[in-house]
C-alpha cells in the first residue's frame, strides 16, 4: 500500500510540474544565436530546468522568430534537423542525441593508415599536440602544430579511433567499411558542464597531462584560473608546480628545470624565442595566459627538432582565435587588468585573436603592490641601510599585447601571423636622511633608479599539408629582448659634502632573426621522419659601466653571429610495442667557425595500454647564453652574450655550453590514476662566471675590484615522481623531486666540488582542485629543503691602534651554508556565475596562508661594513654582517574574470 501511495504521489507531482512547463509561452527573435545561449536564455528568463552535455550542442546555431509557442513546440522547431531529441522528466528537460542505428560490418581492409585533423568545436581552432590512438592498441601519435595527424597501422576499417586533449572530452570515430577514410575530423568539446543537474560519466578536465615523448608534459591554460595566484592565472608559475621544476620562490617566474638555471632553457611562443620570462621583477610571467592555446614542456631529453639549449624546452602555441562565433573575456585584480577577443574573419575562413593587459600600479599603489615592490627592493644590494617602507614611491607599470591572425586559404594551406610586445617601465627617485641620537643629521643618501625591459616577437608561418604522408611548415621569426638599467646613489654629510658616490649603467640587447623549415614524412606504416633546417642571425650587446668606468669588459659582448642547424629524426616502431626515436642535429656557428654534431636516442616499450618503460639520451649545445656576475657589491643583472669558442678554447675566450642527458623511467595510467617516475642525470661543461673580489691596497689606501674568470662543470642527478588522480569533480597531484647538483670551478675553493646555486635536495608539491557547479576551490602546498648560500671570505684591515680602516672581500674562497627550509600554503576560492549574456567568476587567492617566514637569500650588508669604518672604527665587528631577504608573507588578492 505504501509503495502504491508513493507511486501515485510521484505521478501527480510529475503531472503538476509538466503542467507548469506547458503553461509557459515563449516569444523570442533569434538571429543566428548559438544553441548554448538559447538554452541559457530558457533557464534564466523562463525558469526552465534543462540538462544536457556540451558535446551535444556546441557548434549548433538557431535562427528565426518565435511567437507564443509552448515549450514543446519551441523545442520541436529549434531542434529540427539538429540530431537532438528531448524529453520531460520530473519537470526537467533532458536533451539527448537522436538514436542512430550503426551498421557494423565485417572488416574489408586491414593494416591501413588514416589521417585527419582535431578541431575545437566551439572556436573552430585546430588543436596541436592532441593524442590520437586506436582503441585497445598501445600505439598512437599526436597532432602537429596545425592540428593534423597521420596514424599508421590501424588494424582494420572497423577500428575505433580515439582522441584526447587536455581540458576536453575524449572524442572517437568508428571507422566503417566502404566509406571514405581519407580524412577524419574530430570535434573536441570542452569538458566543463553548463548545469549542476547533469552528471558527467568521464570528466577529463585535467590540468596536467603527459605527451607521447619522454619528459614531455602539458599544462591546460584554460584550467589555470582554479589555482592560487596573485590575481590572475600565470603560465610559468603554474609550470613550477610540476615535478622537476622548482617552485620555492613565489616572486620569481623563472624556470629552474632539473637544477639548471632558467637561461639554459628554450622558451618559444609561436616559433619566436622569449628571452626574458618575467614582468614586475618576477611577480608575473611575461606571457599572458589569455593568449595561450597549448603548452608543451620538455624537462630534458628533447628531440632533434629542438636545439640551442642544454636543459629544457617550453614550446607555447598561441590562440588562433575563433572561426565560428566571437567571444571575449575581461579580467581585473589588485595589480592589473586584461582583455581578450577571439573573432572570425571573412565568414569564418580566418580567425583573429587579440589580448592585452596592463598594470595600473603607476596610478593606484595598492598595499599588495607596495609589499611586492619592497620585497624586490630588499633583495637588492643597492639600497643597504635605507628604510624602504618609508622612502620608496616608484612610478612603475608593465604591459603586454598579443595579436594573431590565421587564414585558411584551402584545406591544405594555413597562414598565420603572430605578434607580441611586452615591456616594464620603472622610475624612482628619493632621499633618506639619517640622524644620530640627538636628532642631528649625520648623512643624506639620494637615490635615482630608471629601468625598462621586455620582449618583442613576430612570427609569420605557412603550413602546407601536401598529402596523406607529408606536411611542411615554413616560418620567419623575429625576437628582440632589451634591458636598460641605471642606478645612482650619492651619500653626503650634513654639510653637503659628497662622501661616497656610486653609479651603475647596465644594458643588454638581443636581436634574433630566424628562418625555420620543418617537415614531417610518413614512410610506410612504421616510420615518421622529421627533418628540417633552422637559420638564426644574432646580434647581441651587453654593457656594464660603474662610476663611468667600463668594467668586466673581458666578459661583455658587442657583436653578432649566425647559427645554422640541420636536423632529422625517425619515430620507428621496431615492434608493435617498442618505439625507438633516433635523431641527429648539426650546428654550425659563424662566431667560432666550428660545427657541433649532437645525437638523440629515445625508446619506449609499451607493455600494455596502462604501463610503459622509457629511456633516452642526448648531446646538447648552447651558443647564446647568459653571463653570470658574482659580485657581492653590485646589483648588476646577468646578460645574454654569444659564446665564441668550443670547450677546448683558450682562457680568454668563452666556452660553448654542452650537456649530456640520461633519462630512464616508467609510467602507469589507469582509472584516472597516473604514476610517472623518471631518473635523470646531466653533465654540463662550459660554465663560466665573473667572480669579483674587493681587495685593499695599502699603498694607495683604496679597495678596488679584482676580476677572475671561473670556468667549470656541473653534475646533476635526480628523480622526478608524480602521482595524479581524478575523482569526480576533484583532481590533484603530488610531485616530488630528489636531486643533487654540484659545480666545480678551478678558481673557486681551489677547485673543490661545491653545491650549485640551484641545488635543492628535496622538493615536494601537493596540488588540489575541486570544481563544483558554482565554486572553484583549490589549495597548493610547497616544501623545499634549504638552498646553498655562498659567503665570501671577509678580512678586516686594522691600523697600529687597532682601528678598522678597511676590509677585503675574497670571493674566490667561499663558505657554503644552507638557508632555512621553505614551505607555504596557498589557497583560492572562486564563485562562478552566469546569465544569458556572459559567464564569470569572482574570487580570492591567499599566498602563504599561515604566514611562514621564508628566506629567499642573504645579502652582504655593505652599509654595515662602511659604517664600521666611517663612524665606529674602534668598535666591535658588525653582528649583522648578512641580512636575510624574506619572501612574501600572508598575501591576499582578489580577482574578477568575465567571459562573453
Amino acid at each position: 500500500m505504501r509503495t502504491l501511495l508513493c507511486f501515485l504521489f510521484a505521478l501527480i507531482t510529475c503531472c503538476l510540474l509538466a503542467q507548469d512547463v506547458n503553461r509557459i509561452k515563449i516569444t523570442e527573435r533569434l538571429d543566428d544565436v548559438s544553441l548554448g545561449k538559447v538554452l541559457r536564455l530558457l533557464r534564466n528568463k523562463y525558469d526552465l530546468k534543462i540538462a544536457y552535455d556540451d558535446a551535444l550542442i556546441t557548434g549548433i546555431t538557431v535562427d528565426g522568430a518565435y511567437t507564443g509557442l509552448s515549450v514543446t513546440n519551441f523545442l520541436d522547431q529549434i531542434l529540427k534537423n539538429k540530431g537532438i531529441d528531448y524529453q520531460l522528466l520530473n519537470g526537467k528537460i533532458l536533451l539527448t542525441p537522436k538514436r542512430v542505428d550503426l551498421d557494423i560490418n565485417t572488416p574489408s581492409l586491414y593494416d591501413l593508415t588514416v589521417f585527419g585533423s582535431v578541431v575545437d568545436a566551439n572556436t573552430g581552432e585546430n588543436l596541436p599536440n592532441a593524442l590520437v590512438r586506436v582503441r585497445g592498441s598501445t600505439k598512437g601519435t599526436s597532432t602537429n602544430k596545425d592540428g593534423y595527424f597521420i596514424l599508421p597501422e590501424v588494424p582494420t576499417d572497423t577500428s575505433t579511433i580515439e582522441v584526447s586533449y587536455l581540458g576536453f572530452k575524449k572524442a572517437e570515430i568508428k571507422l566503417a567499411p566502404g566509406k571514405n577514410k581519407s580524412t577524419l575530423r574530430f570535434l573536441m568539446e570542452e569538458s566543463a558542464l553548463e548545469l549542476s543537474e547533469f552528471v558527467v560519466v568521464e570528466n577529463l578536465r585535467k590540468t596536467v597531462s603527459y605527451g607521447d615523448e619522454i619528459s614531455q608534459m602539458t599544462i591546460d591554460p584554460e584550467n589555470l584560473s582554479a589555482l592560487p595566484s596573485l590575481g590572475e592565472f600565470d603560465i610559468f608559475r603554474s609550470l613550477q608546480l610540476l615535478p622537476g621544476i622548482s617552485g620555492t620562490d613565489e616572486t620569481s617566474s623563472a624556470l629552474t628545470i632539473r637544477n639548471s638555471p632558467s637561461a639554459h632553457n628554450l622558451v618559444l611562443f609561436d616559433g619566436f624565442t622569449i628571452y626574458r620570462l618575467d614582468h614586475f621583477f618576477g611577480v608575473y610571467s611575461a606571457v599572458n595566459a589569455d593568449a595561450v592555446r597549448n603548452i608543451q614542456v620538455y624537462k630534458g631529453g628533447f628531440g632533434a627538432k629542438y636545439g640551442g639549449r642544454v636543459s629544457g624546452v617550453v614550446d607555447i602555441t598561441g590562440k588562433t582565435g575563433s572561426f565560428n562565433e566571437p567571444n571575449y573575456s575581461l579580467g581585473v585584480n589588485l595589480l592589473s587588468a586584461r582583455f581578450s577577443a577571439n573573432v572570425p574573419i571573412d565568414g569564418g575562413q580566418g580567425a583573429l585573436h587579440f589580448s592585452a593587459r596592463r598594470a595600473y600600479t603607476d596610478i593606484i599603489r595598492s598595499k599588495l603592490f607596495e609589499n611586492l615592490y619592497r620585497n624586490f627592493r630588499d633583495g637588492s644590494n643597492d639600497l643597504d641601510g635605507i628604510n624602504a617602507a618609508d622612502v620608496l614611491r616608484p612610478d612603475f607599470h608593465f604591459y603586454d599585447m598579443n595579436l594573431k591572425t590565421t587564414y585558411k586559404f584551402s584545406d591544405k594551406d594555413i597562414v598565420s601571423l603572430s605578434a607580441y610586445r611586452g615591456k616594464d617601465i620603472l622610475d624612482a627617485n628619493f632621499e633618506d636622511i639619517f640622524r644620530d641620537d640627538n636628532n642631528n643629521i649625520t648623512r643624506i643618501q639620494e637615490v635615482e633608479e630608471h629601468a625598462d625591459w621586455g620582449n618583442t616577437g613576430l612570427g609569420l608561418m605557412w603550413s602546407r599539408n601536401w598529402g596523406a604522408n607529408f606536411n611542411s611548415n615554413l616560418q620567419l621569426a623575429y625576437s628582440n629582448h632589451f634591458y636598460r638599467y641605471n642606478y645612482s646613489d650619492t651619500t653626503s654629510d650634513a654639510n653637503g659634502n659628497v662622501r661616497r658616490s656610486y653609479d651603475l649603467d647596465r644594458f643588454n640587447n638581443v636581436r634574433d632573426i630566424q628562418v625555420n623549415l620543418r617537415n614531417e614524412a610518413f614512410l610506410g606504416n612504421k616510420h615518421k621522419v622529421d627533418f628540417g633546417v633552422n637559420y638564426s642571425n644574432l646580434d647581441v650587446t651587453s654593457e656594464l659601466m660603474i662610476n663611468d668606468q667600463e668594467r668586466l669588459s673581458g666578459r661583455l659582448f658587442n657583436g653578432g653571429g649566425s647559427l645554422l642547424s640541420l636536423y632529422t629524426s625517425d619515430k620507428y616502431y621496431l615492434t608493435g610495442k617498442l618505439l625507438i626515436t633516433p635523431g641527429i642535429r648539426y650546428n654550425l656557428s659563424s662566431v667560432s667557425n666550428k660545427g657541433f654534431l649532437s645525437h638523440r636516442l629515445a625508446a619506449i616499450y609499451q607493455f600494455n595500454q596502462h604501463f610503459e618503460i622509457k629511456a633516452s639520451t642526448g648531446k646538447y649545445y648552447q651558443i647564446i647564453r647568459e653571463q653570470t656576475f658574482d659580485d657581492p657589491f653590485t646589483n648588476a643583472q646577468d646578460g645574454w652574450i654569444i659564446s665564441d669558442q668550443d670547450n677546448q678554447s683558450t682562457p680568454n675566450s668563452l666556452s660553448i655550453l654542452d650537456a649530456n642527458h640520461w633519462i630512464a623511467g616508467f609510467q602507469y595510467q589507469k582509472n584516472n590514476l597516473t604514476i610517472d617516475v623518471e631518473f635523470y642525470s646531466k653533465q654540463i661543461s662550459g660554465l663560466n662566471e665573473n667572480i669579483v673580489s674587493y681587495i685593499y691596497n695599502p699603498i694607495t689606501d683604496t679597495r678596488s675590484p679584482r676580476i677572475n674568470d671561473a670556468g667549470g662543470t656541473s653534475n646533476i642527478i635526480g628523480v622526478d615522481f608524480l602521482v595524479q588522480k581524478e575523482i569526480g569533480n576533484y583532481q590533484g597531484w603530488l610531485s616530488y623531486t630528489r636531486s643533487k647538483a654540484t659545480n666545480q670551478f678551478a678558481s673557486i675553493n681551489d677547485g673543490d666540488e661545491i653545491p650549485a646555486r640551484e641545488d635543492q635536495r628535496n622538493e615536494l608539491k601537493l596540488v588540489n582542485i575541486l570544481e563544483l557547479a558554482d565554486w572553484n576551490l583549490s589549495a597548493t602546498w610547497t616544501y623545499g629543503s634549504g638552498r646553498p648560500f655562498y659567503e665570501p671570505q671577509i678580512t678586516f684591515i686594522t691600523d697600529s691602534q687597532g682601528n678598522t680602516i678597511n676590509y677585503d672581500v675574497n670571493n674566490r674562497t667561499k663558505t657554503i651554508t644552507r638557508l632555512p627550509a621553505y614551505h607555504r600554503l596557498d589557497v583560492s576560492v572562486a564563485r562562478k556565475f552566469e546569465n544569458e549574456y556572459m559567464k564569470g567568476e569572482f574570487g580570492i587567492s591567499i599566498l602563504n596562508a599561515y604566514n611562514r617566514l621564508n628566506i629567499q637569500s642573504r645579502r652582504l650588508n655593505r652599509e654595515a661594513l662602511n659604517n664600521l669604518i666611517d663612524e665606529n672604527p674602534s668598535g666591535a665587528l658588525p653582528a649583522n654582517l648578512y641580512r636575510n631577504i624574506a619572501l612574501l608573507d600572508f598575501t591576499p588578492s582578489i580577482f574578477l574574470n568575465l567571459y562573453f
